[in-house]
């Protein structure tokens, strides 16, 4: 897994956070005809975790309704990511060490965000099957 020493993976921190994203930022995301890898990158993990398929096609969609898409992330089921979902999020995503908060922060104020997002859902799915004993 990517490493995240100084990205907080703390999911009230996290979703305090997302709550401060700028809406207009979250919008101009999807104005990309062909956005930065990671943008890319972290849309498709979101677009994952929500039941969607993981394309930029879809990752528009999620943005034109960007009060739809927070209120999902906010009422997030974290406790029942179906196995299947979360093992596609740690192999093709939270695996790659370029898929990191520190790295999303170079790139947009609100796609670090959505990152971190996705790495604590992975991360609290982990420690929750620690503690579960699976």
């Amino acid at each position: 897994m990517a490493t995240q020493e100084n990205d907080s993976t703390d999911i009230e921190v996290v979703l305090k956070d997302l709550k401060k994203i700028n809406k207009g930022s979250l919008t101009e995301l999807k104005s990309f005809a062909h956005p930065p890898q990671l943008v890319k990158k972290v849309m498709e993990a979101v677009c994952i975790l929500l039941g969607r398929t993981p394309s930029w096609e879809q990752s528009k969609k999620l943005l034109s309704d960007v009060n739809t898409l927070m209120q999902q992330i906010q009422n997030y089921n974290k406790d029942n990511i179906p196995p299947e979902v979360i093992t596609k999020i740690r192999n093709e995503y939270t695996s790659d060490p370029e898929f990191s908060v520190a790295q999303a922060k170079n790139v947009s104020g609100a796609i670090w965000k959505l990152c971190s997002w996705v790495i604590a859902m992975e991360k609290y799915d982990n420690l929750k099957k620690s503690a579960d004993g699976k």
